[in-house]
């Protein structure tokens, strides 16, 4: 356990997203880095990593904000956790776009970047590391939670993290994860992509509530919350009774010990 010393203390970014919509999701991220002996810090300044704007192509807006990240967490040394694939992926691949012409600011972003994980992605290095308490000790009540699992698209097609989910849900006894048919396809969302296309994206959703239900799992997860929005409401329009969850509630789940997801 002497190599956890390292990451004994992180802050995290809570997102957009999760903090107006899914608060409960950046809750679950500090109680699972609690539970593996990780302090946990969270910046009160923090606001938009400025992706929405870049992607629409509002880059001086982006850039604002971008700025406003870095000086959040420009003083600080501790290694940032983002339950978000899709903003780990702004700050670490899009900021040097932002400021290419600007030499200081790119500097500090790379240095941020450097240090900037997506959650499964430093849960992976915790696990290696020996760093996770052993939670399953099956017993008379053992039961196993069958849950499926959905591929945000920032996530594995710009951070390349296709691994690192699939293998924390392993590694819970707990945790019976049935793949679904093309889990690596869009679910349609895309952020301003289902506005400004709503027929494809409504038909990309369809798709994939397909793939869920052919999995009959109980819990569809994910590393992102707006796809789980998305997907939920897809899944309660068909009137099918799945739970869905961020990887990390999961993981909150399991770890308490709770009776069902």
């Amino acid at each position: 356990m002497s190599n956890c010393k390292e990451f004994g203390r992180v802050t995290i970014f809570a997102t957009c997203v999760v903090n107006h919509l899914f608060p409960n999701v950046a809750f679950s991220v500090a109680r699972v880095l609690e539970r593996c002996s990780v302090a946990v810090d969270v910046e009160e300044t923090q606001a938009c990593c400025g992706q929405p704007f870049f992607n629409m192509g509002y880059w001086k807006d982006a850039g604002r904000l971008a700025k406003k990240f870095l000086a959040s967490y420009g003083d600080t040394t501790e290694k940032i956790v983002v339950p978000s694939g899709s903003c780990v992926s702004m700050i670490r691949n899009h900021y040097s776009q932002l400021f290419a012409e600007e030499t200081d600011l790119l500097s500090q972003s790379k240095e941020i970047a450097s240090r900037t994980f997506e959650f499964t992605e430093y849960l992976e290095l915790l696990f290696e590391n020996n760093c996770i308490p052993k939670i399953d000790s099956p017993g008379e009540d053992f039961h196993q939670y069958r849950v499926t699992y959905h591929e945000a698209c920032h996530l594995s097609r710009e951070l390349g993290i296709t691994s690192s989910p699939r293998k924390i849900l392993k590694s819970f006894p707990r945790i019976d994860l049935v793949e679904m048919d093309k889990a690596e396809v869009c679910c349609g969302f895309g952020g301003t992509f289902s506005v400004k296309y709503p027929e494809i994206s409504s038909a990309m959703l369809d798709d994939k509530i397909e793939s869920i239900l052919e999995t009959k799992a109980s819990t569809v997860t994910a590393c992102d919350a707006s796809c789980l929005m998305n997907i939920e409401g897809g899944l309660k329009k068909k009137g099918a009774q799945i739970t869905t969850l961020h990887i990390a509630e999961v993981v909150d789940a399991v770890m308490s010990g709770a009776v069902q997801i």
